[in-house]
């Protein structure tokens, strides 16, 4: 019923990977936890020590999220980088999501500026 979603505040993408987590995976709710950038800060930063983590298990535990998402996008104001190393970094954070919470389905998502959705990575649950 629920899932949990990490990605970009960037107001033009939210509606379109959140659309595409239903219509794809049909989950009924999408617990959005935005930032600016997230990935990099996944990659590079303790990022379940965080703020940010204390929200990603409450969605986990109190609404029994089963499939975390991440998620980036082109133009991307918050981890300004090409296309490439930014999917490059959201497998990364992926893969880093997922061992810290294997219990968890983790899916890396990139949108093109045309709102075309590509599957970069896709963890099952340990």
């Amino acid at each position: 019923m629920f899932c949990t979603l990490i990605c970009c505040m960037d107001g033009r993408f939210i509606h379109i990977i959140n659309e595409y987590i239903r219509n794809n995976y049909k989950y009924n709710y999408v617990d959005t936890i935005t930032d600016a950038g997230p990935v990099n800060k996944i990659v590079y930063e303790d990022y379940l020590k965080s703020v940010e983590d204390k929200v990603v298990l409450i969605s986990v535990k109190k609404h029994k999220s089963d499939h975390i998402f991440i998620a980036g996008h082109s133009d991307c104001a918050g981890c300004p980088i090409d296309d490439e190393t930014q999917k490059n970094y959201i497998i990364q954070a992926s893969e880093k999501m997922h061992f810290d919470l294997p219990h968890e389905a983790v899916t890396g998502l990139f949108v093109y500026e045309d709102g075309k959705v590509e599957v970069l990575s896709d963890f099952k649950k340990n």
